[in-house]
């Protein structure tokens, strides 16, 4: 028996789950093959390195499937959270969750709000444009957008922190900045001191 069968076909059957071993039994079983043809009949085990290399190939893909499915869902949770936020800080609705972190009253909402459908009306749509993460240890989801109003269409920025030990991933916005008329409009502004963060803000009077 050609060893380097029975360590594909064992690989593939006990550690196929893991990537590397994975191909780990592809490649040994192609070794296998190869080595059993040139034995001039002293070896065998071709099927059994074939089956290695089968199952392998077949978890491979299967997990490369669940993987690209998982990515999608994450991605949709991710823009759904993220629609969800602006919206609530662009539009009429119940303000957002804000991160711990940020600064925002809810004065500053009112005035952002009222700011807002002054340049461009009440908000008709809103739609992702760009998604990007980076960070590790804190890690931070910046999304561009369009924010179609009854007269414009603004463009912005809004920023998350991604809460740890959560999946899919839970966001909570800590800024959002929009551009409309030439005019950018921030939150929490840039232009006032420190203010006292507001965790529970409930829907504005």
């Amino acid at each position: 028996m050609e060893p380097w069968a029975l360590a594909s076909f064992l690989g593939a059957i006990v550690l196929g789950w893991c990537p590397l071993t994975g191909l780990a039994a592809v490649v040994a079983g192609g070794v296998a093959v190869q080595r059993i043809a040139r034995s001039e009949g002293r070896r065998r085990g071709t099927g059994l390195a074939i089956a290695g290399m089968a199952i392998a190939t077949v978890i491979l893909l299967g997990e490369g499937w669940l993987l690209g499915r998982l990515q999608d869902e994450v991605a949709a949770s991710m823009d759904e959270q993220a629609n969800a936020s602006i919206g609530g800080v662009l539009g009429d609705g119940a303000p957002p969750t804000w991160d711990a972190e940020a600064a925002c009253t809810d004065a500053e909402l009112r005035a952002f709000r009222a700011s807002f459908a002054e340049a461009v009306g009440a908000l008709r749509s809103l739609s992702i444009t760009k998604r990007e993460a980076e960070g590790v240890t804190a890690p931070v989801v910046t999304t561009a957008f369009n924010a179609v109003g009854e007269r414009a269409t603004a463009f912005g920025v809004a920023r998350f922190s991604v809460q740890p030990a959560t999946f899919p991933p839970e966001l909570t916005i800590r800024s959002l900045e929009v551009e409309v008329g030439g005019r950018r409009l921030t939150l929490p502004a840039q232009d006032e001191g420190p203010k006292t963060s507001n965790p529970e803000q409930g829907a504005l009077p």
